[in-house]
């Protein structure tokens, strides 16, 4: 981290993904998606405290969600 707090990302989707956020085993974000990985999943990798994303739609917000730092760096341009 950088000694400051990092801005929470907002991300505008035409729907909600729905992962489960409290779910172990990562931070469970679905930017793999976005890549069009292969089998792209949740993400496996921890969560970093204080790097959140917020997931928003015309329908609906999410609160802020963990993520970790790889996700958080691959989200970061698609976000306003």
């Amino acid at each position: 981290m950088t000694g400051f707090e990092e801005p929470i990302l907002t991300l505008r989707l035409p729907v909600l993904l729905d992962w489960e956020q409290n779910r172990p085993g990562g931070c469970r974000c679905l930017c793999a998606i976005f890549h069009r990985l292969p089998g792209a999943t949740g993400c496996t990798t921890a969560a970093e405290p204080g790097l959140l994303l917020r997931v928003e739609t015309p329908a609906e917000t999410s609160g802020p969600l963990p993520v970790c730092i790889g996700c958080y760096t691959a989200l970061a341009p698609l976000c306003v």
